[in-house]
């Protein structure tokens, strides 16, 4: 097994101990940090009234909110695990 796929079965398991499905959909979101980019990701909100581009954080969201640090490496993380979605 490659690390890729090493990495992306161990980041799988740790996502689903924290009650997010492998389908689960990521957006980039504005976490607890205070900055001006949505340095966050998080699951896509199934709340129909929050709107797609709004990358707060509400109640009606999901959890986990994971702090990345920057928004390129939030905007990364989301576009790799949105790839990953549903793969076994």
């Amino acid at each position: 097994m490659s690390t890729l796929s090493t990495t992306r079965t161990a980041a799988r398991d740790l996502l689903a101990t924290l009650g997010t499905a492998s389908a689960t959909e990521w957006r980039t979101c504005f976490s607890s940090n205070g900055s001006e980019e949505p340095t966050g990701i998080a699951p896509v909100c199934p709340d129909e009234d929050h709107e797609e581009d709004d990358g707060s954080v509400y109640d009606c969201c999901a959890e986990p909110v994971i702090e990345c640090g920057s928004y390129p490496m939030a905007a990364y993380l989301a576009a790799l695990l949105n790839a990953d979605r549903g793969a076994a």
